[in-house]
């Protein structure tokens, strides 16, 4: 089946997609740190050939002070397109939903080397977005993000198609100790390798892994690794003082 949905993937050149003042210079104001966010994303509207007001986002916990339960998805309607901008619809929980229904309204996820996953159910016209780091893919959303399918609209495994968005890559993520974030040793048998007294940390194995568990075979990832490729925001990179200018890469998609 054909996809319906074109996806895309912001970095350095379409500016930091991100109101953080960390990524600022300290003299910004916080107002004109939302314009030129704002304006970032009209930006990309344009070079995307949709209306930038109308890209909406989700608040997930673990980086937002809020609780849900585990797996919790939004399917968009019309009762969320009444802010002229909407990305200030305030939308909580961790996988977003949208049908065909709505042609160029964009759902997307910042990001800075965690990958964003994107669900394409290419016969019902539902496609469902989920970020998923490393303690998100711990408590196995990838696997939530198919189910959210369907329960949403009973989607069928054979027709749904999976985009593993741009991400740090296993030669680029370690860490000096085994991370305390990893608690499901079934989730990350095989995809935590310790060498040279590091651990490395193949989040896009791990990914694939719990998707095949539950009958997903159609699965594609970028080749791109966020934190060797210089046109690309990476939060590793940036801890770790070899990038200056820090900024979020915008990942998503919209039915065409």
């Amino acid at each position: 089946m054909k996809s319906k949905i074109r996806i895309f993937e912001t970095n350095k050149k379409d500016g930091k997609m991100s109101k953080n003042p960390k990524f600022y210079q300290k003299d910004i104001t916080e107002s004109e740190r939302l314009e030129k966010f704002y304006q970032d994303r009209i930006n990309l509207g344009k070079k995307l050939g949709i209306d930038g007001n109308h890209i909406f986002h989700i608040r997930q916990k673990g980086l937002s002070n809020i609780e849900y339960e585990d797996g919790k998805y939004i399917l968009i309607n019309d009762n969320h397109m009444k802010k002229q901008d909407y990305y200030q619809e305030d939308i909580q929980g961790d996988i977003l939903i949208i049908s065909e229904k709505y042609k160029e309204v964009a759902i997307v996820n910042p990001q800075a080397d965690c990958p964003i996953l994107i669900c394409e159910d290419r016969k019902k016209g539902y496609t469902a977005l989920s970020h998923c780091g490393a303690m998100y893919i711990n408590r196995k959303l990838p696997q939530d993000t198919i189910k959210a399918l369907y329960k949403c609209c009973d989607s069928k495994v054979d027709d749904i198609y999976v985009y593993i968005g741009s991400c740090i890559k296993k030669e680029s993520y370690k860490y000096d100790r085994y991370p305390q974030w990893a608690t499901n040793d079934d989730v990350w048998k095989g995809f935590i390798e310790k060498k040279d007294n590091n651990y490395y940390i193949d989040l896009e194995g791990a990914i694939k892994k719990q998707l095949k568990e539950i009958g997903i075979r159609n699965i594609e990832s970028s080749p791109i690794d966020t934190a060797t490729n210089p046109g690309y925001y990476s939060h590793t990179e940036e801890k770790a003082g070899r990038q200056k200018d820090g900024g979020q890469n915008l990942v998503g998609f919209y039915y065409k």
